[in-house]
């Protein structure tokens, strides 16, 4: 009927703009030709009246779509202002954590672990050091993890590895599966170790890649590993059990990641260093000797082979806006060298 009328009244065919934009100049040129078309009487002013109630509607229905889309607009640009100002204010934490590990530089022995194993940078300062900011209209806070007190997947003994994943649950055909697995995908050959996988092991799997035959890069390398799973590296309460029933329960682990690193020299700080890496590394015997030892205070000889100082630190920093309701997590693992800092790894992805 619409259509029909505009015919006859001359109305020329709507010009092709965006749907919104059309539905308003179609109802404006039906006024236009209900005024040219004289009064209206009897059934025809009747379908007249029909057609403009529709009109109204589909105007309403329009206007009521454009005001929430503006809305959902008007949230979209608000939140991305706000998670930006988190993630700037992690780096403030991140940057705030390089200055603190450059002004303890001055005492490389001072470093210890506190009882809420917290890591204190400076053995003349605080027990538990204010890792946290104000900044604008949000805040920062940040944590700081010696890497150099962790075991290295890269330079570890197949009897050191085995300690660490005996000791965070892993036992049996599975423990001698993800160590053996771990040496052949480090090493530069293709000999298979006994319960190890090479190439043709990894190109068989339903998403095939290589093995890499080269050292590791980073920890969470670990995971493309044969038989590591999440729950082995993160524990079963980080990374919820894959396993169901009675499986579930009998299978639990405490997580192995937060034990190994890739960075450093191989040598272990032994004032940073917890009980399960210096028993792997220098065994029960002298693990706790050193640790007896630590609770005079930092170790200041490493006469065990030990390190008593750091240059390879994990900093993990969050950033948050003024409720708190936005939230951005940055993790970097940084090399200190004489008066500067060098990032070595970057992940600004954290959930």
């Amino acid at each position: 009927m619409l259509h029909k009328q505009a015919g006859e009244t001359g109305v020329r065919p709507l010009p092709d703009f965006p749907a919104r934009r059309r539905c308003f100049y179609a109802a404006a040129r039906f006024m236009q030709a209900l005024q040219r078309s004289g009064p209206l009487t009897d059934n025809r002013g009747g379908v007249a009246l029909i057609l403009v109630i529709w009109v109204m509607v589909i105007l309403v229905a329009i206007v009521g779509e454009f005001s929430y889309s503006m809305r959902t607009e008007i949230s979209i640009v608000k939140n991305f202002k706000e998670e930006e100002e988190a993630y700037q204010l992690a780096l403030s934490g991140i940057e705030a954590a390089k200055a603190e590990i450059l002004a303890s530089s001055a005492e490389p022995a001072g470093m210890y672990v506190n009882e809420d194993g917290i890591l204190v940078l400076n053995a003349e300062g605080e027990e538990e050091p204010e890792r946290k900011g104000d900044l604008g209209k949000g805040t920062f806070e940040y944590t700081i993890i010696d890497e150099e007190g962790k075991l290295n997947i890269n330079t570890a003994s197949r009897k050191q590895l085995r300690h660490i994943f005996r000791y965070t649950g892993v036992e049996g055909a599975e423990l001698d599966t993800i160590v053996d697995s771990i040496i052949d995908w480090r090493d530069t050959d293709s000999l298979h170790m006994l319960n190890g996988a090479e190439e043709d092991y990894y190109q068989s799997l339903k998403r095939p890649y290589s093995c890499k035959d080269g050292p590791f890069d980073s920890v969470e390398e670990l995971l493309l590993v044969k038989g590591m799973t999440p729950e082995i590296f993160l524990g079963s309460a980080g990374a919820g059990s894959s396993e169901t029933g009675e499986e579930k329960e009998k299978k639990t682990y405490s997580g192995v990641a937060r034990y190994l690193t890739v960075n450093g020299p191989g040598r272990i700080n032994i004032n940073t260093a917890p009980a399960v890496v210096l028993e792997a590394v220098f065994g029960p015997e002298k693990a706790d000797n050193i640790i007896v030892r630590r609770e005079a205070g930092p170790v200041a000889r490493p006469d065990t082979g030990g390190g008593i100082s750091s240059d390879f630190f994990t900093v993990i920093s969050t950033g948050s806006n003024a409720d708190g309701t936005i939230r951005r997590t940055v993790k970097a693992i940084l090399h200190r060298r004489q008066n500067e800092m060098e990032i070595v790894y970057w992940n600004d992805n954290i959930t």
